[in-house]
């Protein structure tokens, strides 16, 4: 959202943002109905860049200021968004406060952005309305975080939850689908501040090797998804492959099956080809997306009570 052109191509730019909101009337502290603080953090990061521990950096954020806001708001590049989403759908249990992420496919310098509608839609969910969950706000949709996957580059609808339902949409005004929202925690909020960073993806590909994958999942990898055809199928006439699976299975790797089509469902008893896999020990992802599970994996494995 706040990058400048730079003679590389547009980069972030540490209080470029905040110049910009101050030129907007939409941002003046007197037309909202209620206040908000910027915390910019250092370096500022390009989303291409994220790695696990930057999750945990906003994870820490949070922690330390949860009881001082009604609600937070994400500023984010679009690229690894549905990432950082799912991630802190896991992160941080038993929310009570809505958390919004929201980016742009334009950053606002440009006279033709869809920042400003998106960050002030941000703005205005976290402000006024209680909803217990991460959300991703984009395109006057109101997402689930960990259904959230990028879909275009190029179009203003960059976001879909695929076949999960809309929370809300914002036109006129803000349409809730409350039905659709999680309720309200009774334990106490917990923010978890480890990942693990021994998980792997594995695109699954016309002709994929045994050697392919022994070499993928070798130490010091703990956890992998497999990105599989269709509803969670593989080729179950290639031996080596399926040893290579089987090996890394019994060594105490876990490996989840996720399918790569946007929408769909993973079922390892559908098809053949999906049995085997289950056989080698792998766990199907149902409907959750490559990058839910990869993060999923990535909290459960770094989780205190993993082992039992």
């Amino acid at each position: 959202i706040g990058m400048n052109k730079t003679d590389s191509g547009y980069a972030p730019v540490s209080g470029f943002l905040q110049y910009l909101m101050s030129l907007s009337p939409s941002f003046a502290p007197d037309n909202l109905p209620f206040t908000y603080t910027i915390h910019e953090f250092s370096p500022l990061l390009d989303s291409s860049n994220m790695e696990p521990r930057n999750w945990l950096q906003l994870v820490e954020d949070i922690n330390a200021n949860y009881e001082k806001y009604d609600g937070f708001v994400i500023i984010h590049g679009t690229d690894t968004l549905a990432y950082t989403a799912s991630a802190l759908s896991f992160l941080l249990e038993n929310l009570n406060k809505t958390v919004v992420i929201t980016g742009s496919q334009i950053p606002m310098i440009e006279p033709y952005s869809d920042a400003n509608n998106n960050l002030l839609g941000a703005l205005m969910i976290a402000g006024q309305y209680d909803i217990p969950e991460v959300t991703v706000f984009f395109a006057d949709k109101l997402l689930r975080g960990n259904r959230v996957q990028k879909f275009s580059a190029w179009d203003w609808t960059a976001f879909d939850a695929g076949v999960y339902p809309l929370l809300a949409t914002w036109g006129g005004d803000l349409r809730l689908q409350s039905e659709h929202m999680l309720s309200f925690a009774k334990a106490p909020f917990r923010g978890y501040t480890a990942v693990s960073e021994q998980v792997v993806l594995v695109y699954l590909f016309p002709g994929i090797t045994g050697t392919y994958v022994r070499e993928a999942l070798a130490p010091p990898a703990k956890g992998a998804v497999l990105l599989a055809f269709g509803t969670g199928n593989g080729p179950d006439m290639n031996s080596d492959f399926l040893k290579a699976l089987k090996e890394a299975n019994d060594r105490g790797v876990v490996i989840v099956d996720a399918s790569q089509c946007f929408r769909g469902n993973v079922d390892l008893t559908h098809y053949a080809t999906a049995s085997a896999l289950k056989d080698a020990g792998l766990i199907g992802a149902f409907d959750m997306t490559p990058e839910a599970a990869f993060t999923k994996l990535t909290w459960l494995l770094a989780h205190p009570d993993y082992k039992s």
